[in-house]
Formats: structure tokens, C-alpha cells, sequence
């Protein structure tokens, strides 16, 4: 009977609407001055108004503040008035609770949060008078009202309730209907993507009738976002004419353009743009010199300490060093040190067997790993080509936990008489340790032969993986997962410093919470701490406080562009384990630390990362430490590398507009044409060849060095350096004759596009390599962004070629490996520095095919190329 009611014979419903009509809706924005958007809408006899503050930020509790998108709170009330029945609705209650929900879920779906993150929007709406529908007229009141306030939006969110009788969809449904016993659907929709924000049905509906009722749903909502957007039209063209009769002379903006523009939060003045990029490419050249001086500067300015960050931990398990380190036995450990030296002397290597029963005596469980990696060509340094050697290690399992974890304490067997202390304090701390019932995680005492080499294989076979064709016995013995190693590095019995060695394999750095841990102990302890070989100084405001600290952080920037791991702990960080080297050195005679204060650092540290409970995480991956008491974070010097970066959009958003601009016309009003426009291949041609001679670079000096010892009195080092070199000098010849075989001579169209592709790829090759290794992009960066900059076919050839070459990626090695040693104040000759220069190419090739740096092929593949192209376009007519 109820059905009979709602909807008569002829499709009429109680208010004469037909089933589909909606009721009249009238609305208007703006109602509220003193709110960021406001808006009053009427929907048959439902009324209601909404008001929006915000974005602004958080109030309460900070708690709920999201990191990555703004929170909105929604509150639903309703006056007193609004029904027929006047009671009072406190706030709170549960309808205005699930409906404030209701629409706060609504509003997400809607608003670009994400552009105003740590922010909170407020959406008040009241119903002013309920005649069904409440849900819906406050969807629409406060899209509005959002928009009023500038909050951009996905699209209107539009919504409308339905209904379901006699086999029929009835929308917009008013109170009479929705009391009357009517299965309703609450809908709100996005109309132009389709997208529901919102379902809700509280009655029973049976499911072959659902498809229909949303499709009924969907259809009354783009109805209603027809009527918004009228209304929102007509709010512009008001506010438009308002301006403009207070303002006389300002053009009045199209209303469909400022839908978009102003309301819908993306502001777009055609105009403005124009004005904005005719002025950067007028003022380009000194922008770009601006910007390039300022990133000098801020560099320069990182060390200063008012500028940096004092060191801090931030891992909780390690916040304090209150622990009793009682290691008693350095006197012991070197007399130990002295034993397996001689037995080191006596075996001409590694004295394996002694190792296996002096670690056994002391409780471990022992093994050992035998490897053998062939050298690409012999490495002069050390005068060996087929490299062979047995790593010794125990393992100390630990009493109070399930062996998952593990820590690492190594130190190399190196020839001679180096590192034996380092040796003897291991079997030491092993001897000690054994002897303790707190460790948590096994502890792994590694002796390696060989340095990096055994340090490499060692890692493998611990990781079981393979990925530099080394020969080497499987692993007999593991402990758990690694969670931190140590290097330990003793050059003489007489210790006056510890120098702490961070960077790793291809400018990796361990978490800064181990470099915390280690100052923190020596602080603790008394022990005299350096980093790159440099005290602390405290007169960072004198001129020589800060060249100290200014040759400290150079120092680091240098040995990270390198790429080489300046330690055995460079390997871990391969494997994601947070490492580093201790080295011992005797450089300050007025300081002395013998073994047992070096034994309990060690102690102390490790019962600290005995603590932890997971990986280093909390503190930075990406620094540079100009002090051991002060670094400096990734969002501090990454400006001064953005700074050159944005010279190379600057240059290629010049050549783009340059490209895009009409060419001039004649006074008969003819466009000058050239008379060859750039081919396809007369710019495709360069990019191409200058590539193939850098892949020529990466593989024929190993390749030739048979022929090169053949033909000429050379080593085989000296073979594959000066094939190299040869290479190189090559493609400076080659690359720029290449357009004039295709095409004749060189058109003015070609070099501008042939520039533009290759500062586009320079600035994404040096974000990338700036990215991973900072030191690195910076150092290519102050180089190549001149040279990409300023270069053009119409510069004075001999000059600018000239420059080309002294900026170009081997030049620049040269000068870094002079500058390098100037910083270690250790100055070297030109032919000292030559040879030098030579040997740092070999190590380079050395180190990529050995332990994988990433450096040699990045300047031979990939740089170098990008180089040659530039040289291409000076020569380019």
C-alpha cells in the first residue's frame, strides 16, 4: 500500500514530480566574509549551509598531523528548527557522528589533500531545514563552499538519494518518501571520471535491483553537478564585474577559464608565463653565472660550523654509553700480535694452522676459506697478477639469544709488518668476549688475507652470491643475519690517534649513528679521535678553524667521488651492513693510547650494537662530516649541487625558445628560411659515435693489452693506461667531422637541437649521479655545467677549445689527483703527479673489474660521451 501512495498510476509522485526529476535546487556562494568559502544551498524545502576554513594548521592534538596530505574534519549539525518536532540535538550524538563521517570519507575522495600536507581543512555544515535528502544537500552546500575557499578538487562531488518502488527508481527522494518505507541509496559521485565516493543503503534492497538504483544514482548526480556548475559560473561572472567596477582598467577573465583556474585551485596566467620566461631568457647568461658562483659558494659555506648540524644519536638502543668496559689484556694482545708475526714471517703469508688453534684455544668455532681471483692485468702496486689466499674466522655464538644476528670484527693480514697489533688485539677481544655472558648476537673474529680481495670473497660466500667471477670455497660455518662490522687497522705498537674510515664501495656511506657511536666512546674514554686524519678543532670562527674544516670535508667529498672502498668496511655496504674502519695512527707525539684503551672501545661498542633489536635506520645515510662532532645532511648540501643543475634548464629552456621562435622576416615581409633544416641523422649521427668511442674506452684497453706488450716495450699496465689514453685523445679527433659526411656543412637549427638533447641528458646524468654519490655529480658538475653552459659553434675556436680540454673528465681526474694530495699535505711533483695520475686510471679499471665500482664505467660510457657531443657542437661548421 505504501508503494501505491508514493507513486500513482500516471508516474506522478506526492510532489507532482516525475521519477526521475530532481527537486529544485538554488544556491549561492560566498555568504560568509568572514569564513575561507561558504555556500547556502536549497534542494526542494531541505536548506543548508556550509562553511570551509583552511587549509591552516593542525589544532589539538599534533598527533593526527599526516606528513604526506592535509586532514579534513567535517561536522554535521542540525538546528533546533529544522523539523517539526523543536528539540535540542546536542553535538556528538551518534546520527551526527556517522555523518560527519559519512562526509568527511566524501571530502577525501574529493580534495587534493597531498598538496597541503601538515595542514588541516574544516567543513561545518548545518541543515536549516530537513525535508529528506539531508546527506546530499549538505554533499553539494559544502562542494561549493570548497570551492568558494580555492581548495582544488579532482572534480565536483555531487550526491542524491534514491529509492526503489514498484519496479521503479525514484530520485531525489523528500522526507514523506523516505519515511514511508522506501529502500533508499545514498550516492555521491565525481561526474567526470565516474568515480563513487560514497554508497550508503541502510534498508534491504534485493541484488538484481542494485545495478539499476546506481545507475539512477549516478544519473541524478551529474543532474545536480549541471546546477553547481551553473551556480559556480554565475558566482564568477559576479565577482568578475565587482572587480572590475572597483578597479578600473583590468581585464575581465573568461568565467569558464577561471572554473578551472581559480576555484579549481590550478592557476594559469598565459600572459604572466610569457612574461616570466621572455625575462629568463633575456637575463639567462647572468642567471646562470648568478647560480653557478652561488653553488660555489654554498659549498664552500657547508663547513662553516654555525652552518652544519652537531652529531647526535639517534638510535634509542645506543643513546648512552654507560657501560663498564673492562678489557684488561692489551699488553697481552700485543704480545700476541708479536707471535703471529713472527709466525706470519716464518709461513711468508698467512699463517693459517696458527690462526685455527690459537682461535680454537680461545673457544670459537673455527673455519677458514680458501679463494682465488686472476687479475685483469697484474696490479703494480703490489706486484701480483693471480691472487691466492685462505681466510680464517671464528665464531662466538651467542648464549642468550636464537643466532639470527651477527656482528663482524676483522683485521687484514697485510704483508709485512703492518696491521700485526690489529691482529693481536682481535684474538684478544675473542679471548675476552668468550669469557661474557651478555652478548645477544654471535660475533664473527675474521682475519682476511689479501685485504679487499679476501674481504670480497669472504662476503660472498657468506651471502652466497658471485658477482665478480672469484674463485672461493663455500663457508662452512655461518652466524646470523650481519647487523654491523668493524675494520680494525694498527700500524705500530705506539697508537697517539684513531682514524674513523667511512666511505665505501661507489661513495656508499654506513648510517651516521656508528660514526656517532665511535666519537661518543672515544669522548667517554679519553681516546684522540680524527676523521680523514684531521683533529677537532674548536676555533671554527678564526680563518684557520675554518680552512681546517674546509680541507676535512674535501677531503671526504674527494675520497667519495673515487667510488674505491678506503677500507675492508667498504664492502659491507654492499650487503646493506652499516661498517667502518678504525685505523690506528701515530702522527700527534705528544698523545699516546695503547692497546687496552683501544680494546675497550671496541668493548664498548660492540656491547652497544648488542642492544639493537634491528638495522641501523633512525639516523642519516647521506652526509658529509666536516668534524666528527658536525655533519652536514642531504638537504643541506644538495642546494648547492641544485644550484648548477638549474643553469642547465635555464640554457635548455633558452635553446627551446630560441628554437620555437619564428625566424625573422624581410622588409618585403618574407621569412628567411634556412636552406637546410637539421636532419635526423646529422644530429642522431653524433650522439651515436660519440657513445661508440666511449664503449670503446670501456673495453679495449683490457682487451689490448696482448697487443700492446707485443708491439711495444710496455707492461701490461702501462698497456692498458695508455690504450686508454690513446682511445680518449681519439674521439677529441673523430665525433666532430662526422655531421659534414652526412649533410655538408653544419645548419644553424641542427647544433641548437643536437645542444638541447645533450644538456637535457647532462642535467638527468647528473641528477642521478648526484643522487647516489653527491661528491661525484658535484665534481662533474663544477666542470661540465661551464662547458654545457656557454659552449656554441660561434665562440673563438682555439679558445674555447683550450677550455674544453681543461674541463674536460680527464682533466679534471688530473687536477683532483694534484689537489688531492695538496689536501693530505703531502705535495707531489709534476712527474710524481704524473705517475700518480696514471696509477689512479689503472686502480680505477682495477677496482670496476674486481670489486664493481661503478665509477670508471660511468666516465667511459656515459660522461665522456656526453663531453664529446659538446666538443662536437663547437666544431660543428
Amino acid at each position: 500500500m505504501a508503494g501505491l501512495e508514493l507513486l500513482s498510476d500516471q508516474g506522478y509522485r506526492l510532489d507532482g514530480r516525475k521519477a526521475t526529476e530532481l527537486r529544485k535546487v538554488q544556491a549561492r556562494m560566498g555568504v560568509f566574509a568572514q569564513a575561507d568559502g561558504s555556500a547556502y544551498l536549497e534542494q526542494g524545502n531541505t536548506k543548508a549551509l556550509a562553511v570551509v576554513y583552511g587549509p591552516h594548521e593542525m589544532r589539538g592534538s599534533r598527533s593526527r598531523t599526516l606528513h604526506d596530505r592535509a586532514v579534513i574534519n567535517c561536522q554535521y549539525s542540525m538546528a533546533t528548527f529544522s523539523t517539526a518536532e523543536r528539540k535540542r540535538r546536542p553535538h556528538g550524538d551518534r546520527k551526527s557522528t556517522e555523518m560527519s563521517l559519512h562526509l568527511k570519507q566524501t571530502f577525501e575522495a574529493a580534495v587534493m589533500t597531498q598538496l597541503y600536507p601538515r595542514s588541516q581543512i574544516d567543513i561545518y555544515v548545518k541543515i536549516l531545514q530537513s525535508d529528506g535528502g539531508n546527506y546530499s544537500v549538505c554533499v553539494n552546500a559544502a562542494t561549493l563552499a570548497v570551492i568558494d575557499a580555492g581548495i582544488p578538487m579532482r572534480d565536483y562531488v555531487c550526491a542524491c538519494t534514491v529509492g526503489f518502488v514498484d519496479e521503479t527508481p525514484l530520485a531525489d527522494l523528500c522526507y514523506a518518501e523516505e519515511s514511508g518505507g522506501v529502500s533508499s541509496l545514498a550516492l555521491a559521485l565525481l561526474p567526470r571520471g565516474g568515480q563513487i565516493a560514497l554508497l550508503q543503503m541502510d534498508a534491504r534492497l534485493h541484488q538484481d535491483h542494485l545495478e539499476t538504483l546506481i545507475e539512477a544514482a549516478m544519473t541524478a548526480c551529474k543532474g545536480v553537478s549541471k546546477v553547481l556548475d551553473e551556480v559556480v559560473r554565475q558566482h564568477l561572472q559576479e565577482v568578475d564585474v565587482s572587480s572590475s567596477t572597483l578597479e578600473k582598467g583590468s581585464s575581465v577573465s573568461r568565467p569558464q577559464d577561471c572554473v578551472t583556474t581559480h576555484n579549481m585551485g590550478l592557476l594559469s596566467d598565459p600572459n604572466r608565463r610569457q612574461a616570466l620566461i621572455s625575462l629568463l631568457t633575456r637575463l639567462n647568461a647572468p642567471i646562470c653565472v648568478v647560480c653557478y658562483l652561488a653553488g660555489m659558494a654554498w659549498f664552500m659555506g657547508l663547513a662553516f660550523e654555525p652552518f652544519t648540524l652537531r652529531t647526535y644519536m639517534s638510535e634509542n638502543a645506543m643513546g648512552s654509553t654507560m657501560v663498564e668496559e673492562r678489557f684488561p689484556a692489551g699488553e697481552r694482545a700485543l704480545a700476541t700480535g708479536r707471535e703471529f708475526a713472527a709466525h706470519k714471517k716464518k709461513a711468508d703469508g698467512m699463517p693459517v694452522d696458527w690462526l685455527v688453534k690459537t682461535m680454537q684455544a680461545r673457544g670459537l668455532e673455527v673455519y677458514t676459506q680458501s679463494f682465488s681471483r686472476t687479475l685483469p692485468f697484474p696490479d703494480e702496486n703490489k706486484e701480483r697478477y693471480l691472487v691466492k689466499g685462505t681466510n680464517v674466522y671464528g665464531i662466538l655464538r651467542a648464549p642468550r639469544a636464537p643466532r639470527t644476528e651477527a656482528l663482524v670484527l676483522s683485521a687484514p693480514c697485510s704483508p709485512g709488518d703492518n696491521n700485526n697489533q690489529a691482529v693481536g688485539l682481535l684474538l684478544g677481544l675473542a679471548q675476552y668476549f668468550r669469557n661474557q655472558i651478555y652478548w645477544a648476537k654471535d660475533i664473527i673474529f675474521l682475519v682476511n688475507e689479501h685485504d679487499l680481495i679476501g674481504m670480497q670473497a669472504w662476503l660472498e660466500g657468506y651471502h652466497h652470491t658471485n658477482t665478480t667471477g672469484m674463485d672461493w670455497s663455500p663457508l662452512q660455518g655461518r652466524g646470523g643475519s650481519i647487523q654491523a662490522a668493524l675494520s680494525l687497522e694498527l700500524s705500530s705498537d705506539v697508537i697517539t690517534s684513531l682514524d674513523l674510515v667511512l666511505e665505501g664501495l661507489n661513495g656508499q656511506l654506513p648510517n651516521l649513528d656508528l660514526a656517532n657511536l665511535f666519537y661518543a666512546f672515544c669522548q667517554k674514554i679519553g681516546v684522540l679521535c680524527t676523521i680523514q686524519g684531521k683533529l677537532q678543532r674548536n676555533d671554527w670562527d678564526t680563518v684557520s678553524g675554518y680552512s681546517h674544516a674546509i680541507q676535512t670535508m674535501m677531503l671526504m667529498v674527494m675520497k667519495q667521488a673515487s667510488g674505491r672502498p678506503w677500507g675492508d668496511h667498504g664492502l659491507f655496504l654492499r650487503y646493506h651492513i652499516e661498517a667502518a674502519t678504525i685505523k690506528g695512527i701515530n702522527s700527534f707525539r705528544q698523545y699516546k693510547t695503547d692497546a687496552t684503551t683501544i680494546g675497550r672501545l671496541l668493548e664498548g661498542m660492540y656491547r652497544k650494537l648488542n642492544n639493537l633489536l634491528e638495522r641501523l635506520h633512525q639516523s642519516y645515510f647521506f652526509y658529509i662530516m666536516p668534524s666528527l662532532s658536525h655533519f652536514v645532511s642531504i638537504g643541506y648540501y644538495m642546494p648547492a649541487f641544485g644550484l648548477l643543475a638549474v643553469i642547465l634548464l635555464l640554457r635548455a629552456l633558452d635553446l627551446w625558445v630560441q628554437f620555437m621562435t619564428p625566424p625573422p622576416r624581410t622588409e618585403d615581409g618574407i621569412a628567411e628560411v634556412e636552406q637546410a633544416s637539421p636532419g635526423v641523422l646529422s644530429v642522431l649521427t653524433p650522439l651515436v659515435i660519440s657513445h661508440l668511442t666511449g664503449v670503446a674506452l670501456y673495453m679495449l684497453p683490457v682487451r689490448f693489452q696482448e697487443m700492446a706488450v707485443e708491439h711495444f716495450p710496455v707492461s701490461e699496465t702501462e698497456a692498458v693506461v695508455l690504450t686508454a689514453i690513446a682511445v680518449y685523445t681519439a674521439g677529441l679527433a673523430l665525433p666532430h667531422n662526422t655531421n659534414r659526411f652526412l649533410s655538408g656543412e653544419g645548419t644553424e637549427q641542427g647544433w641548437r637541437v643536437l645542444k638541447l638533447v645533450a644538456v637535457l641528458y647532462l642535467a638527468v646524468l647528473l641528477g642521478c649521479t648526484a643522487l647516489i654519490n653527491f661528491s661525484l655529480g658535484f665534481i662533474l658538475a663544477l666542470t661540465l655545467v661551464p662547458v654545457a653552459a656557454f659552449v656554441t659553434p660561434h665562440v673563438p675556436k682555439v679558445l674555447s677549445a683550450f677550455i674544453l680540454v681543461i674541463l674536460s673528465p680527464a682533466c679534471t681526474l688530473l687536477f683532483s689527483v694534484f689537489f688531492f694530495q695538496e689536501l693530505q699535505e703531502m705535495p707531489v711533483s709534476l712527474q710524481d703527479g704524473w705517475l700518480l695520475y696514471l696509477s689512479v686510471i689503472s686502480q680505477g679499471i682495477l677496482d670496476h673489474s674486481l670489486y664493481g665500482s661503478l665509477v670508471y664505467p660511468l666516465i667511459a660510457l656515459l660522461v665522456y660521451p656526453c663531453w664529446l657531443i659538446f666538443w662536437n657542437i663547437l666544431f660543428w661548421k
